[in-house]
């Protein structure tokens, strides 16, 4: 037997704890979109390149909680 059929509020507890990982993340991941579509000023290669590295770790680190533990769908 697996630990989810023989705790079933496992699943529950683990979506939670999914959530509360994956909502900063979608906060972050939101900001970064964000600096990247500034119209103000120009942003450098060295800053885009850095930006877009983040954004890919925040969907990959979503991507993984997501799967082991549950949650929300990411956010667009």
């Amino acid at each position: 037997m697996d630990a989810e059929t023989e705790h079933p509020q496992l699943r529950s507890i683990m979506a939670n704890l999914g959530r509360e990982i994956c909502r900063p993340l979608d906060s972050l991941r939101l900001g970064i979109g964000r600096f990247l579509d500034e119209t103000d000023r120009p942003l450098s290669e060295a800053e885009r390149a850095h930006a877009q590295t983040m954004l890919a770790l925040c969907d990959d680190l979503g991507l993984l909680t997501r799967e082991r533990l549950g949650g929300p769908p990411p956010a667009d």
